[in-house]
């Protein structure tokens, strides 16, 4: 029992250079030890912190607010720690939007015939999507050997898939029909053909670099949005640290958020330090 005493002394005396959570724990496994072989006495009849003859000992008040402030202290840690741990995770999503930000896809300035040829495509898969078509490809006919720019074309179009052109642009009589051939096809209607093959290219054009705006502009808000909540973190954080502070406890480096910056500073070595130096 003695030894187990002078062990205690001697945590006691090196307990201001080790963590409040080290200490603790290592305080609790000499509890355990003593009681095992103390038969678990009660408190006051315990020698393990305290013998009768030791003027100095502590109260049980005294060794009970001791432990309550240590307790309380190991959980303000547990929180700060998770409360770095969370703007870890935070921060993956802040880098990863930001790279969406940043990535360079370039807007259509000019319907080349690549970009002739994924409008033509485009048309045909929404004419598929809304059940027009069973089979996309049908409206230009048969693409094996062509490449892509070679096979969705608009001559093929019309070629093989007049009637979904003409269900878009040609007279109530016209739309009746099953079969439909370029030579049945009114005077009205075929004057229309080059504005909607026009129509076609712009409605991609146009889809195309609004999609772009509007990735951009969601990649930006989700930034904004986890920048926000990496500030939350951080200010939970400091009032952990504000309450490490009120009970005379070090407050250890840890990864900070630095809002005005907008950057995390990590400690590449060892990070995270909230619970020791």
């Amino acid at each position: 029992m003695e030894d187990l005493q002078s062990l205690m002394a001697c945590l006691d005396d090196i307990s201001g250079k080790i963590g409040d959570g080290m200490y603790l724990d290592m305080a609790d496994k000499l509890k355990r030890i003593h009681d095992k072989l103390n038969g678990d006495k009660p408190f006051h009849e315990d020698s393990f912190y305290y013998s009768d003859d030791d003027s100095e000992s502590e109260s049980d008040s005294d060794y009970n607010e001791r432990a309550r402030r240590e307790v309380s202290i190991q959980i303000i840690r547990d929180h700060l720690l998770n409360y770095v741990r969370s703007m870890h995770q935070v921060w993956v999503e802040v880098q990863k939007w930001e790279k969406e930000v940043k990535k360079v896809i370039p807007f259509i300035k000019r319907m080349s015939p690549v970009r002739k040829a994924e409008a033509i495509h485009a048309f045909c898969l929404k004419c598929y999507d809304s059940g027009k078509v069973e089979d996309a490809k049908s409206l230009v006919g048969n693409i094996s050997g062509y490449t892509f720019r070679g096979a969705w074309t608009w001559e093929r179009l019309v070629d093989n898939g007049l009637r979904a052109i003409v269900m878009e642009i040609g007279t109530e009589e016209e739309k009746k029909r099953k079969n439909m051939h370029y030579d049945d096809l009114s005077l009205a209607t075929i004057k229309k053909l080059p504005a909607f093959e026009k129509k076609i290219y712009d409605d991609y054009q146009y889809g195309h670099n609004e999609e772009i705006i509007q990735n951009r502009r969601e990649a930006n808000a989700k930034v904004r949005e986890h920048e926000e909540s990496m500030q939350r973190w951080e200010m939970c954080a400091r009032e952990e640290e504000n309450k490490l502070r009120r009970l005379g406890a070090h407050v250890y480096d840890r990864d900070r958020w630095d809002a005005e910056n907008h950057h995390f500073w990590v400690d590449d070595v060892t990070g995270r330090l909230v619970n020791g130096p």
